[in-house]
């Protein structure tokens, strides 16, 4: 590269950092993400109900923290099948996905957690993993914030 394709470079990179600081540095959506694809869990950046300038939007950082609290209870969550299993409700060969529904309120604790659906019947672990959805301490948010979430399980 020549002495003046790095300094065109230069500009445009300059150019670029000056209008991303300009508005915020980041692109708020005010739209719902699609819902379904890779089934790892969900969120909403809008809450429901919500129409024209009153938009509630979630940061993006916050939205990943909520996620990433989510997967770090993944270990707590997986021994709700051992349990089951040890007490025979389920077969030690079961494996399947529970999708949860999860309203995260202004305080930060889960409010409303329901399944919104499940591939492993068992009363036993459904009560569980809600249960234990139930302690994480999500981060603070503007207003009720629904979102969902898909743990996965596989016994061995």
């Amino acid at each position: 590269m020549t002495i003046r394709a790095h300094v065109f470079t230069a500009g445009l990179w300059l150019t670029a950092l000056a209008a991303a600081a300009a508005c915020g540095g980041k692109k708020q959506s005010s739209t719902l993400p699609e819902e379904g694809g890779g089934g790892d869990g969900g969120d909403r950046s809008v809450l429901p109900g919500q129409h024209g300038g009153d938009n509630v939007i979630v940061p993006p950082d916050t939205m990943d923290d909520i996620q990433r609290r989510f997967d770090r209870k993944r270990a707590t969550v997986s021994r709700c099948l051992s349990a089951a299993v040890d007490a025979k409700e389920l077969p030690k060969s079961s494996r399947g996905r529970i999708t949860l529904n999860v309203t995260v309120m202004p305080d930060g604790k889960a409010g409303e957690v329901s399944i919104a659906k499940a591939s492993i019947e068992s009363p036993m672990l459904n009560s569980c993993v809600v249960a234990k959805v139930k302690e994480i301490i999500f981060p603070e948010v503007p207003k009720p914030f629904p979102t969902s979430y898909t743990y996965g399980f596989e016994a061995m």
